[in-house]
């Protein structure tokens, strides 16, 4: 079954970890923070599993009767048909023991332990960029958000949001135009479109990068559950960047649990009046970088922008170089002994003008 259900049985037919992971996402109120409860007392997941009424209860984070009902759900859950399920509706799961978890995610205590998705994770190997702000934002805010975001793709930064109404769909929107992969963190399960406006952003997100999510399929967008997803948004993130947020606006919540996380914080300036730039205004004031360009974040990034553009026109002059040097060939026909390729069997008996620079071709076979 691919990525999504690696199933790992024993001989006595015990579940490997991530379905145990599988199994504790999908037991009712088990909520992060009880889970963290029980996991600081205890070696690993299987530990729950091997447990007692009596020792999940001594652990912390549950009540009698709701460690009662978590080893019941433990007795019901059949992991290979819930894992199936995912597969057929193209939702991957992975979980804090699994070796693709995101790495930026864990050094942190408040880590999610597992999360769903749909498309792809963000790439390790590649600067990532939060960008949030107001819902209700200006026509400057959705400029500024889509112009950063679409330069910031442009130059190879991955963006990540929340896919939510205002700077986060336009900074998401810009992304997507600019040719990265961008990743939206959401409240609800990956499976729910919220806002519902947003259903095309919503499937280009997942063909251009990923949806994630710590709550399971089917859950709800529950106004607690977006705090704490600020969370992932920041720690998947390398620099958060606030481009438009009133004194107390929830996009702050971002940028605390960022300072938390030991990350750093840009924000977009705006007008001394203006009430949706006090936020903004507030944390440069308090020491956050200025964005007044993509640059400002590249530099801030160690990126060096100047650097990147010679390294672009230096391949184009490479490439020149070899086009000029290139052959043409005329092919009455195409022997299906050079090549087998769709494109090559489609051209097969038809006179056509190939060309390619020498250094990218060897033809051993005849043509004629």
């Amino acid at each position: 079954l691919g990525d999504v259900y690696k199933r790992q049985v024993s001989k006595e037919g015990t579940m490997n970890k991530q379905e145990m992971w599988g199994c504790i996402a999908t037991a009712p109120k088990m909520y992060f923070t009880k889970i963290q409860k029980i996991m600081k007392n205890l070696k690993d997941v299987q530990e729950i599993f091997n447990g007692t009424q009596k020792k999940l209860v001594e652990a912390g984070g549950l009540k009698s009767e709701e460690a009662a009902e978590l080893l019941r759900h433990i007795e019901r859950f059949n992991p290979k048909e819930y894992f199936e399920k995912l597969e057929k509706n193209n939702i991957k799961f992975v979980s804090v023991d699994d070796e693709n978890y995101p790495e930026k995610l864990i050094p942190f205590d408040h880590k999610p332990y597992f999360l769903f998705y749909k498309g792809k994770l963000p790439d390790e190997n590649a600067t990532a960029v939060a960008m949030v702000g107001a819902r209700a934002c200006s026509n400057y805010g959705r400029n500024m958000a889509k112009k950063i975001g679409k330069e910031l793709s442009e130059r190879g930064v991955q963006v990540i949001s929340g896919m939510a109404r205002g700077v986060d769909t336009y900074s998401q929107l810009g992304a997507i135009e600019g040719g990265m992969s961008t990743y939206a963190v959401l409240g609800s399960g990956v499976d729910i479109c919220y806002p519902v406006e947003n259903i095309e952003l919503y499937g280009d997100i997942i063909n251009n990068g990923g949806i994630i999510s710590e709550y399971p399929p089917g859950s709800s967008p529950e106004g607690w559950h977006f705090p704490q997803r600020n969370r992932i948004i920041s720690g998947l993130a390398d620099k958060i960047v606030v481009v438009e947020a009133r004194e107390n606006s929830g996009s702050l919540i971002t940028v605390e649990w960022a300072l938390e996380q030991g990350g750093d914080v840009m924000a977009v300036p705006g007008r001394v009046d203006d009430k949706l730039s006090q936020g903004c205004n507030r944390l440069i004031k308090s020491g956050a970088g200025i964005v007044t360009n993509v640059d400002d974040i590249l530099s801030d990034l160690g990126y060096n922008a100047y650097y990147e553009q010679k390294k672009e026109k230096a391949k184009e002059k490479i490439l020149e170089k070899e086009l000029s040097n290139a052959y043409k060939i005329e092919l009455e026909y195409l022997t299906p002994f050079w090549c087998s390729t769709p494109w090559t069997r489609a051209l097969e008996g038809k006179k056509v003008l190939v060309v390619h620079p020498l250094s990218l071709i060897h033809i051993s076979e005849p043509t004629r």
